[in-house]
């Protein structure tokens, strides 16, 4: 979805707060949040000092003179249903990494992603992500490390305490910006890998939310990580022992190995269905057998660091960001 959103009500709706959650707290009418978040009441007023005490941002993030929030289109892949309010609070959360990340990175331009869109019934997301693979000069096989594979291609992943375990990873790009994708931290690694290769997808062919954009994402990350011309005959009659194995070799999880066996018809849906019956029985649904570590980002780890590095005190860092200092520690330091 695109995002319009003024930097004073991303940082409250970031906090989980209502207009009148904030207004109380701060002992003004909602009204004049409502006027301040909206510019029909100028920022330039001690009211809104006091407000950036309460959501505990720096001043200088909602006041109006430094930067504007960014207009972003977002996708999110979720396990189910997301309650409104976590699912704001999400968007929100993405507005303000989008400020911080651009400022930490000194505005690190577009990153190099193809836009590829379906512009016809004709066109299909497995070829497109066949398409993305060559540009990128990615060899035959498993691709290694997802994460580091966008943050070389100039997409920040940033590891997320998320509002909602329902949701694995929500990724937004603007159009003169890079990128980010925000990665649940509950996730396991073999979902996780899948989730990045999903929001590439959304990334490489979609502009706004569409009723297929979900479907056309997935079959993109079947592609992109097991491609058909390299797995097709490994997964030909399999087994959930022969799956557990592939597992460890493509780093993508046993449900999705054999749901990629059925859609290159080398099971039957009559073994498909028996896979998907074990699978059950066996409780592998929520736990499955081989673990996948997970793959850690380090590009805004490491623009942080090499500033400390170079002698800027973490408290400069942090206000170059427009954060507290506690904050940019615990959620772009110690989160990954």
């Amino acid at each position: 979805m695109s995002t319009e959103i003024s930097l004073l009500e991303a940082a409250r709706v970031s906090r989980g707060l209502t207009q009148a959650e904030l207004a109380d707290a701060a002992g003004v009418a909602q009204g004049v949040i409502s006027k301040l978040e909206s510019g029909r009441l100028p920022l330039a007023d001690a009211r809104v000092e006091l407000l950036a005490r309460q959501l505990r941002v720096p001043l200088a993030l909602v006041d109006g003179s430094t930067t504007n929030a960014p207009h972003t289109r977002q996708f999110h892949r979720k396990q189910a249903s997301l309650p409104a309010k976590a699912a704001n609070q999400l968007r929100a959360d993405m507005v303000l990494t989008h400020v911080r990340v651009n400022r930490l990175l000194n505005s690190l331009g577009p990153a190099d992603v193809p836009r590829l869109p379906l512009a016809s019934p004709l066109d299909q997301p497995a070829d497109r992500a066949r398409a993305v693979r060559k540009l990128w000069n990615l060899p035959p096989g498993p691709i290694p490390n997802m994460v580091a594979l966008l943050e070389q291609h100039g997409v920040p992943c940033i590891s997320w305490d998320v509002s909602s375990s329902r949701v694995d990873a929500i990724a937004s790009w603007p159009h003169d910006a890079p990128p980010i994708i925000l990665l649940g931290s509950h996730a396991p690694g073999d979902r996780l890998r899948f989730t990045v290769a999903h929001e590439l997808g959304h990334a490489v062919m979609h502009d706004v939310p569409c009723a297929d954009c979900e479907r056309e994402a997935d079959e993109f990350a079947s592609e992109f990580l097991m491609p058909r011309a390299d797995i097709k005959e490994a997964l030909r009659g399999a087994t959930l022992p022969k799956l557990a194995e592939l597992k460890s070799l493509w780093g993508t999880s046993i449900a999705a190995l054999a749901r990629r066996a059925r859609d290159l018809g080398v099971v039957t849906d009559s073994a498909y269905r028996t896979l998907n019956i074990e699978i059950s029985a066996g409780g592998l649904r929520k736990n499955e057998p081989v673990n996948v570590p997970r793959e850690r980002p380090t590009l805004i780890q490491d623009a942080i660091r090499q500033r400390i590095n170079a002698g800027q005190p973490l408290s400069e860092v942090a206000d170059l960001a427009l954060i507290e200092t506690d904050e940019l520690n615990n959620q772009y330091l110690e989160a990954a």
